[in-house]
């Protein structure tokens, strides 16, 4: 799907300055995960910060304590003018002073940051530090978080779920009524009422149930067989049909003619725990299940 694009100068300390044509906009959830293939083709590495409110120039700082993934062990990034080496470790011979004297930084322009293809210790170091969103030593939080921005990986993954969509609508309007009934109750916000409290017609529901499909497609596909829906949709029916007590102050669950079924850990859902219960391997589950099936006829 396109993108509405915008148009803006970029600045950056490696080139003097330079006009790049590139899309700034708020971060998608494709925007923030990092690619695995080369960015642009002009071979530069683009980066741009989560916060858009940030104007003006931003600087990152250049040393990083972090987790060197080729030894697993904690260690420190270090960005130096005229060496070849990001981590502490492998920078040999480099004392102090010269690290005072020589330290850099990452320049963002307002939120954005582009590193010459030239510039392969910044642009590994933007790709190693904590402040990257989906890289190996990101951390929840920081401050100067940016993503690194490619646009073919965008462009595919937008339409490889619009692809998705298509499959899920046309499953969702493939479904008997009676199994789009039990599937939109176990994906909940389906509401089978108006907003009056009138009964919603078969086809107001199947409405809801492709817009439900096309706004969360991968769990609708994921869950539109399972065993699990059919369970919760069994439970369900059976406590709205007082059929099963949800214990109340007691905390044990039973069957409203009589007998125990478990006792309800403090907090939880009965619905809820009630569906994880049916799913175990013990023999009190298996019975659960086959009365659950036994009241529905």
């Amino acid at each position: 799907m396109s993108r509405a694009a915008s148009i803006q100068d970029i600045k950056f300390s490696q080139q003097g300055e330079t006009t790049v044509q590139s899309p700034f906009e708020a971060p998608t959830l494709s925007d923030l995960l990092v690619s695995e293939t080369i960015a642009p083709s002009s071979g530069r590495a683009i980066f741009k910060l989560v916060d858009t409110s940030k104007k003006g120039r931003v600087w990152v700082d250049g040393i990083s304590d972090v987790v060197n993934p080729k030894t697993k062990e904690p260690d420190r990034l270090r960005l130096l003018r005229g060496v070849g080496k990001i981590w502490q470790s492998e920078q040999e011979k480099v004392n102090e002073k010269y690290v005072d004297k020589n330290r850099r930084s990452l320049m963002f322009e307002n939120q954005i940051c582009v590193l010459s293809p030239m510039d392969k210790t910044g642009i590994e170091f933007a790709r190693l530090n904590e402040n990257l969103v989906g890289g190996v030593n990101y951390r929840p939080g920081s401050k100067h978080a940016y993503y690194e921005w490619n646009p073919a990986k965008q462009e595919a993954e937008a339409l490889e779920r619009e692809m998705l969509e298509i499959e899920v609508m046309q499953l969702a309007m493939a479904q008997t009524f009676d199994k789009v009934k039990k599937h939109a109750s176990y994906l909940g916000g389906i509401s089978f009422t108006d907003e009056l409290g009138e009964p919603r017609t078969e086809q107001g529901i199947r409405t809801l149930y492709v817009r439900a499909a096309k706004r969360n497609p991968k769990r609708f596909k994921d869950t539109i067989d399972s065993k699990e829906v059919e369970i919760m949709f069994l439970i369900k029916r059976a406590i709205l049909d007082s059929k099963i007590d949800t214990g109340g102050k007691s905390g044990m669950i039973k069957w409203a003619n009589g007998g125990e079924i478990c006792r309800l850990p403090q907090g939880r859902s009965a619905l809820e725990y009630l569906v994880e219960f049916a799913a175990l391997p013990q023999d009190e589950s298996k019975r659960f299940i086959e009365q659950l099936q036994k009241i529905a006829l």
